[in-house]
């Protein structure tokens, strides 16, 4: 949002509201009792629902799944294509205020949701991983890709069977940008709060018909997001962020999956606790049909009775036209989506799926991972070769880590391994520097820490030429 010390003066634009509401080809503009086209940024795909007037039947069976829909509107002609879909769902409805045709569907980018992407790549430039996935789409769905802002922010990810738009999401979080497919299917990839409408503004007086739910809702702030990921053998990799001077724990865990390795868990517990911190002024505005608007595009809104001189960003637009919302309307949503019940409860049940198979049942906050794909490490009669750390040959040896220094000392603690003829491999960690040394005598089992430290060492003793070593954790916290 701008600074309230800046002057927002915004210049009232002619109207002359020309709409027009188009299906299969059929002008059906004089029969919309009512339409919403809803048109977001980043979180998902648009979809429209129409509502026409079908006395006696007589458009009944006119229309089909598939079939195209356009809505036209500006303040000169009307041929101003503000949303393009394909119907998913046609009804029939009949009661007392007459017989209509329902009809709901999608942008047509909605193959985006339907699209499953497998795709791997370490530290590459999120505009050039899109770019990338979108490569990986059928040619024939006819995306193209010529509004991506370069980017020099890398990742890496593990994308198995992801569907695309999470994808995406996942990418923009990363970045801070934001993403939307226009009507001629282009991607449009662009850093957040970096496009600015000159043309357009929200002002009480002029086009402000109603501002609703403004504020900040702090039920959704939390002070901590715990990520569990998984490596390549299969145990967990957890990592904690936590917001500096947490007073009060409000906490959130998240499985992930295609997170492995320490970086990508990192980078997913970080983004969503930046996701759930210093949440933006959050609110739903409905103003006279705004004709050059598009989703994440910042807006001026001048509300004085509220209070409110600034601007901000735009979501989500839902366009409204029919004899029912009196004309061309545009709601705007403002920063954050506002949350309902269905939502919340929607959330909780998903945390208590999650929660269910975490594979964390002692709460530990942090890991210490290796997968011995690199030889690090001091060896004593020991190797790392082709991933996996065994003996030289020898009947014994052993293997200590490197130095891991954390923020905080560590309490509690529990190892774990994957690899072969594990019986008899002895585990120690060491919480000061490798001075003193604790065994762990069983695997997945929880330890307090003697001493209390935060220089971690790991000390593995092998007893046999035939143990393998896959990958070893420590979980901590």
């Amino acid at each position: 949002m701008r600074s309230a010390s800046e002057v927002v003066i915004p210049i009232p634009r002619r109207k002359n509201t020309q709409c027009k509401v188009e299906v299969n080809g059929e002008n059906m503009t004089s029969r919309a009792i009512e339409s919403e086209w809803i048109y977001p940024a980043t979180k998902g795909i648009g979809t429209f629902r129409i509502v026409l007037a079908n006395p006696f039947g007589q458009i009944t069976g006119d229309f089909s799944v598939g079939d195209v829909v356009k809505f036209y509107a500006d303040n000169t002609d009307a041929t101003t294509l503000q949303f393009q879909g394909r119907i998913d769902h046609i009804q029939e409805q009949i009661g007392i205020q007459g017989q209509f045709l329902e009809i709901n569907g999608r942008h047509r980018s909605y193959l985006l949701n339907e699209s499953l992407i497998c795709h791997s790549t370490t530290n590459e430039a999120t505009s050039t991983l899109l770019g990338d996935i979108i490569d990986k789409l059928p040619s024939g769905h006819g995306f193209t890709k010529t509004n991506i802002s370069t980017t020099t922010d890398a990742m890496s990810v593990e994308w198995n069977y992801k569907p695309f738009w999470e994808c995406v999401k996942e990418i923009c979080k990363f970045a801070g940008y934001d993403c939307y497919v226009d009507n001629d299917l282009d991607f449009n990839y662009f850093e957040a709060n970096s496009i600015s409408n000159s043309e357009e503004a929200i002002v009480e007086g002029d086009n402000l018909v109603k501002a609703s739910d403004w504020g900040k809702d702090d039920y959704h702030e939390k002070t901590r997001i715990t990520t569990l990921g998984k490596d390549d053998a299969g145990l967990p990799i957890i990592y904690t962020a936590i917001i500096p001077g947490e007073a009060v724990i409000r906490e959130v865990f998240l499985n992930d999956f295609s997170a492995n390795t320490s970086d990508k868990v990192q980078n997913v517990a970080e983004g969503k606790l930046e996701e759930y911190t210093n949440r933006p002024v959050q609110a739903r505005i409905l103003s006279l049909g705004l004709e050059t608007l598009k989703p994440g595009e910042n807006i001026s809104v001048v509300i004085p009775r509220q209070q409110i001189y600034g601007v901000y960003k735009i979501i989500q637009i839902k366009h409204k036209f029919g004899a029912k919302s009196g004309g061309w309307r545009t709601e705007c949503l403002i920063e954050e989506e506002t949350i309902g019940v269905s939502q919340l409860l929607q959330k909780v049940s998903e945390q208590t799926r999650t929660s269910a198979k975490s594979d964390n049942i002692n709460k530990m906050t942090g890991s210490f991972n290796f997968d011995f794909n690199d030889d690090l490490g001091t060896h004593s009669s020991t190797e790392i070769t082709e991933g996996v750390l065994k003996t030289d040959g020898a009947g014994s040896g052993t293997w200590i880590s490197g130095l891991r220094v954390l923020d905080d000392d560590v309490d509690y603690f529990e190892m774990r391994a994957v690899g072969e003829s594990l019986v008899g491999v002895t585990y120690e960690i060491s919480t000061d520097g490798g001075n003193n040394w604790q065994s762990a005598s069983a695997l997945k089992t929880q330890y307090a820490c003697a001493p209390k430290g935060k220089n971690l060492n790991i000390r593995i003793t092998l007893n046999s030429a035939d143990t393998q070593i896959d990958s070893v954790v420590m979980l901590y916290k």
